[in-house]
């Protein structure tokens, strides 16, 4: 009897690990499901913004243009003009992946920031 007992329990011990086993590695899988693709943007339109800074950290439009600024790390950021900027603009907080518009329709020099990193910069230059 005392076999029998140990061999249940060494069955059971086996049968337990081995189910934990399978559940960590479910947990720590990648499922491509959960990731998001990376939008399709336009370079003369759009600037990324990141960690790191935007790109590029100057664009040339022409009076009339809408913007895009295009969120690409994992960090939130938001788009702010400066003071004295032409024409005002704020954007809501942009997770990964989403984006910001703002059409300008007055000429000028437009410098931004990241209200929550703020050296994170750029200059949009507005043509008549």
């Amino acid at each position: 009897m005392y076999t029998r007992a140990r061999e249940i329990a060494r069955t059971g011990a086996v049968l337990f690990v081995t189910i934990v086993l399978l559940f960590a590695a479910g947990c720590t899988g990648s499922s491509p499901s959960h990731t998001t693709p990376r939008k399709e943007y336009d370079p003369q339109t759009t600037i990324l913004i990141g960690s790191s800074g935007v790109n590029p950290p100057v664009l040339v439009v022409d009076k009339g243009v809408t913007v895009t600024w295009l969120d690409t790390d994992m960090e939130y950021h938001t788009v702010a003009s400066d003071e004295n900027d032409p024409d005002a603009f704020m954007s809501p907080p942009l997770f990964n992946n989403e984006e910001f518009q703002w059409t300008f329709t007055i000429p000028g020099t437009y410098k931004f920031h990241c209200t929550e990193n703020p050296a994170i910069k750029g200059t949009i230059i507005v043509n008549p």
